[in-house]
């Protein structure tokens, strides 16, 4: 009898610790479920870690906020939003530069030639959708300059934040540049220059933020092109961000 009893009570034991390890394997079947359930749904639904349900990426909204995006679209500059562009990487020459919008006082008047504008895209990543970004204009340079892209198959957007400085004044500014992408350069090419932040600049260096140009290439062909070639002074004016002297 105290043998079938210590039998019983020892069933009982191992049942209890088979049960409680039961019990510790399903919480971590779970959690290991919950963990892996965004990688699933990334699988199914293509997730990027930049993308963004309004078609711009994280990365482009911080740098350019929604109320200076608009007043830029507002003036006619086109924006390809995506996650899926082809190829930009080439140089290329946007001339004439002709001046399609400006909300600047006392701006140039639209037609306007300022000088050409030649740019290099490289370093291009369709996955975290960055692209390096040269550019030469008249006088006005800057190289390695990271960018965000945006778009689908040949049509496209870049956008880059850039820092200047004028008379040891600094400045943010937005270059953003949208085009198609042909067998010979860019179709369709428009280049929007806004600034984003002047520091309070009361000097007239600089013009007011949320203030800036659009242009246009002016032949209707934005072609490759072997290099970005020197700086030159060509007696057109730069299309930068300093207040307009005419």
């Amino acid at each position: 009898m105290v043998n079938s009893q210590t039998e019983i009570s020892d069933a009982g034991i191992i049942c209890f610790h088979s049960f409680t390890y039961a019990i510790k394997t399903m919480k971590k079947s779970i959690f290991v479920s919950i963990l892996l359930l965004p990688a699933v749904l990334c699988l199914f639904y293509s997730c990027s870690p930049a993308s963004s349900d309004n078609g711009l990426s994280a990365d482009i909204k911080n740098i350019v906020d929604d109320a200076t995006l608009k007043t830029i679209t507002d003036l006619g500059m086109p924006i390809n939003k995506g996650s899926n562009p082809t190829s930009l990487v080439n140089f290329y020459k946007a001339s004439p530069l002709t001046l399609k919008a400006t909300n600047v006082l006392n701006d140039y008047a639209l037609g306007h030639v300022f000088s050409d504008y030649k740019f290099h895209f490289y370093a291009q990543d369709n996955a975290k959708l960055t692209i390096k970004f040269d550019y030469v204009a008249g006088a006005e340079s800057g190289t390695g300059l990271g960018a965000f892209i945006s778009g689908e198959g040949n049509n496209f957007s870049v956008f880059v934040q850039v820092h200047s400085s004028s008379g040891g004044k600094p400045a943010e500014v937005i270059h953003i540049i949208s085009g198609t992408i042909t067998s010979t350069g860019i179709s369709n090419f428009y280049f929007a220059n806004f600034m984003l932040n002047n520091y309070g600049d009361t000097s007239g260096t600089w013009m007011a933020n949320g203030h800036g140009r659009i242009f246009y290439d002016g032949d209707g062909v934005t072609p490759v092109v072997a290099n970005l070639q020197a700086k030159s002074f060509d007696g057109y004016p730069s299309a930068g961000l300093a207040a307009p002297i005419k």
